[in-house]
């Protein structure tokens, strides 16, 4: 062993954060804060940097995904690297693969992406970009674990919980059902199976319980005082959010997630994600509850 690599083994291991500025990976950062942990939060320019400044991390990296000396650089010495993919990229898969190489680079021992329920699904070009990435995954030589989340309870909180109150259009059918999952919960499984053995080569289907969106719509309402209703409008002619709406390849795909929603909704099975928390998962009226004290 190297000098280098005495001091390194002396140290708490290093885990890198991958898209650690967004929604997910800022739950991720709360809940390795009270792990064994030196954390790296990996982000895309000065504004990720501002947004995980004051949520612990022992560094804050800027990286731009598409370059692999970038990201092998933002990855140099990690120990766990936890991938978080950009939503709806085009290339997300690439720069997962991206990732699993500098990972194997760095010598890192574990690796985690986040990946999506039901990544198989034909009509949805950025779930079959994730069981792309899955591929890789299982193909590399890291010890690796997949997390297939359900719909993030927060999404749906932000997304249309926060309307002013009176009715509230979806872009589609809000009498299906969708599995949730707080996002406090999955950041805690994403801990568990990075710092438990027993967690390589497993692929977890992690889905809360179900509600549909007019229940959860009116659950967000009552938790912040006051009356939504949520209401099925057209997917096709929905407005899409900003960021989106001109871009050739994100536009589309929201589109047509929104239209699988409308026909099917998303479900999963609690079973898995109840086993790793070893308790009952968290309702949509505990996440919001909590989403609504969070501010």
């Amino acid at each position: 062993m190297s000098e280098t690599e005495a001091v390194r083994s002396e140290e708490p291991p290093l885990l890198a954060v991958v898209g650690a500025a967004g929604l997910c990976g800022t739950y991720l950062l709360e809940a390795a804060r009270r792990a064994p942990f030196r954390v790296r939060a990996v982000v895309h320019g000065p504004a990720g940097r501002e947004r995980v400044a004051a949520l612990g991390a022992d560094e804050i990296v800027e990286a731009d995904l598409a370059g692999p000396d970038s990201v092998r650089q933002a990855l140099k010495n990690a120990d766990f690297v936890f991938m978080i993919p950009p939503a709806f990229h085009p290339e997300e898969d690439v720069f997962a693969i991206r990732a699993i190489e500098a990972a194997e680079h760095a010598g890192a021992c574990r690796f985690v992406y986040l990946s999506v329920l039901h990544p198989h699904t034909p009509g949805l070009r950025h779930h079959l970009r994730k069981a792309n990435a899955e591929a890789a995954v299982r193909a590399s030589g890291l010890a690796w674990t997949i997390l297939q989340p359900s719909m993030f309870a927060q999404i749906v909180l932000s997304t249309w919980g926060r309307a002013p109150g009176g009715p509230v259009n979806v872009p589609f059918d809000v009498h299906h059902e969708f599995s949730m999952i707080d996002l406090r919960e999955l950041a805690e499984v994403g801990v568990k199976v990075l710092a438990e053995q027993g967690h390589d080569s497993a692929t977890y289907e992690l889905a809360g319980p179900a509600v549909t969106l007019a229940e959860a719509v009116r659950i967000a309402g009552r938790a912040r005082g006051v009356e939504l209703e949520a209401r099925t409008v057209d997917w096709g002619e929905a407005p899409l959010p900003p960021g989106v709406a001109d871009d050739p390849s994100r536009g589309p795909d929201m589109r047509a997630m929104w239209q699988d929603y409308d026909r099917h909704g998303l479900r999963g099975n609690s079973n898995v994600l109840r086993m790793l928390l070893g308790r009952e998962p968290a309702s949509f009226e505990e996440a919001a509850a909590a989403f609504a004290a969070r501010g």
